[in-house]
């Protein structure tokens, strides 16, 4: 019984132990640092949990010199913000990343205007979300970084990173210089781009230094910034249209022009030869 005692104590001052290393290891990051998230906090919220795992696969970054800053907070022409979730400043460039933590199917294309994310349950019709376009969405968070520092866009890089848990049903993109992938991906998908020399440690530093005001924004400023996303995202949803389920083009009314059923009008998939998907009104 004295044996079994000093197991299970010894047990828990490991744990304790362990614990306590891993918390005191994580606030001496530089993700801890800036946003002052807790553990707790980042197991808690899938959004930052995101952000904190693109963290993870970018640390190794910063023993080559690179910076890295988390929702940044770009002010617009418009006298709102844009929020980037997380920076990459490095020396062969500067890189926006966009963190997509979601689950399902995912369908989009680099021109629509929504993205579509298809949750699928056992024994059931798949549920269908809407979410705004991730590339128009961090072409314009490069847009307001540009403006902001009085730059080009030739050395910004704009990644999209989805969770593992997902699967990148149907993307499509137009543009070579955009990356949409896993976060398992990440390394690599970025990895031609870093060879480049267009950044010095004096630069890093300098852009660093007049970014970081942005990621230290007030609660208030935060909470102005999420309504003004809802009301976007209101607006979008009073106006969309009806999406195939099965590619998650957007369906438009079609007329069957011969047989039985002539001049009857009918729901068909946009992508139609490549989508034969129908649905009656």
């Amino acid at each position: 019984m004295k044996f079994l005692l000093a197991v299970v104590a010894l047990v828990a001052i490991f744990i304790i132990v362990y614990k306590q290393k891993r918390k005191n290891d994580f606030e001496q990051t530089s993700y801890f640092k800036i946003t002052h998230n807790s553990l707790a906090k980042i197991e808690a919220d899938k959004g930052i949990e995101g952000e904190y795992l693109i963290y993870k696969e970018l640390a190794e970054y910063e023993k080559d010199g690179a910076k890295l800053l988390f929702n940044c907070y770009i002010p617009t022409r418009s006298h709102t913000m844009s929020e980037i979730d997380v920076l990459m400043l490095h020396r062969s460039g500067i890189y926006v990343f966009e963190s997509k933590n979601y689950s399902g199917w995912i369908f989009g294309s680099e021109q629509d205007e929504e993205w579509t994310q298809s949750l699928l349950f056992r024994g059931h019709e798949p549920q269908r979300e809407y979410f705004f376009n991730p590339v128009l969405q961090n072409k314009l968070h490069i847009k307001h970084l540009c403006e902001l520092l009085k730059i080009k866009q030739e050395h910004v890089y704009s990644v999209i990173v989805f969770s593992d848990r997902c699967e990148l049903k149907s993307i499509t993109l137009y543009n070579q210089a955009i990356k949409v992938l896993h976060l398992f991906q990440l390394r690599h998908g970025i990895s031609g781009f870093l060879e480049k020399t267009v950044l010095s440690e004096a630069d890093i530093a300098r852009l660093y230094n007049l970014l970081y005001p942005y990621t230290q924004l007030s609660e208030e400023k935060k909470q102005e910034h999420i309504r003004n996303i809802e009301l976007d995202q209101e607006s979008r949803e009073a106006k969309r249209g009806k999406i195939c389920p099965v590619c998650g083009g957007e369906l438009v009314v079609r007329t069957v022009k011969r047989g039985e059923r002539r001049g009857q009008t009918f729901y068909g998939c946009s992508a139609y030869p490549k989508c034969h998907y129908t649905e009656n009104m």
